[in-house]
């Protein structure tokens, strides 16, 4: 009986959790998002996976959503395309910083996050010996359980508030987000209180039993 409960739970908590990352990928907002770089046939973790940097952040605005994220050794990284329709397109360079060898790119995902994105990439070393200049595919794989809502500053690069109207329905934006991550914190807040609650029952109910 006790397992039973358990089980039921368990998978309430595992629908309950599916639904706030559906919503998340869904709404309007920041969020940073957990992702691994796979190799292309297969999935473990390809040797490029230590050239970007973690976590990406997921931009959603009137229902687009982009995938941004910095390029460590960006020399590098000659060229890193994406697919587009029925092709593949080079992503976009939102900035870059040279004396740092660091590069921040961004694409538009048509798809949703539950497969991962296949990603060409041009990779040239010279420094090597002998030279490692390789064209190959990898898979961008990202974890929905490890999504989180952050401030929209990055954001902001999608669209300019050019007029004080503008920055009104910004802020009134943002107001709304906050609200949204505050309520969703108490539901967790409460759900752990139950989970709590009923496991202190299961534990302190056969000793009262013994006793008596």
């Amino acid at each position: 009986m006790i397992r039973k409960i358990l089980l039921q739970f368990a998978v309430l908590m595992l629908v309950w959790m599916s639904a706030i990352h559906v919503h998340a990928e869904d709404s309007d907002g920041t969020f940073s998002i957990g992702y691994e770089v796979l190799n292309a046939d297969n999935d473990s973790v390809s040797i490029a996976n230590d050239y970007f940097d973690k976590p990406a952040t997921l931009l959603v605005e009137n229902g687009e959503k982009y995938i941004q994220f910095s390029i460590n050794h960006s020399a590098w990284v000659k060229e890193l395309q994406v697919p587009l329709g029925e092709s593949f397109v080079d992503v976009e360079i939102v900035s870059e910083d040279e004396a740092a060898d660091t590069r921040v790119v961004r694409f538009k995902l048509e798809e949703d996050l539950s497969q991962p994105v296949e990603v060409k990439m041009h990779i040239l070393v010279e420094s090597m010996e002998p030279v490692y200049d390789h064209r190959y595919s990898v898979r961008f794989d990202f974890e929905n359980d490890q999504m989180e809502e952050i401030e929209s500053a990055v954001a902001s690069s999608l669209e300019e508030v050019n007029n004080d109207e503008d920055k009104v329905v910004t802020d009134t934006n943002s107001e709304q987000q906050v609200k949204k991550s505050e309520k969703s914190s108490s539901k967790t807040i409460v759900l752990i209180v139950i989970v709590v609650g009923m496991a202190a029952l299961l534990i302190t109910r056969p000793w009262k039993t013994k006793r008596n």
